[in-house]
């Protein structure tokens, strides 16, 4: 299934990371880890496809 993920500053180094599958259902989940928000910005696309990867399976463990 193919996912698409969003973010969103809360507060206080941390962010709210959404994922969405392709009928429209979204689950999302709060993280403090700065390290995978900023690669999911990285300018080497392989790294962000890497923590895209990393933050969907987070959504979805903790949904």
């Amino acid at each position: 299934m193919r996912y698409t993920l969003s973010k969103e500053f809360v507060g206080y180094g941390h962010y709210c990371l959404t994922v969405k599958d392709e009928s429209g259902k979204e689950k999302s989940a709060v993280t403090g880890n700065i390290d995978l928000v900023s690669r999911l910005s990285s300018e080497l696309e392989v790294e962000r496809e890497k923590a895209t990867e990393e933050a969907i399976n987070y959504v979805l463990q903790e949904s």
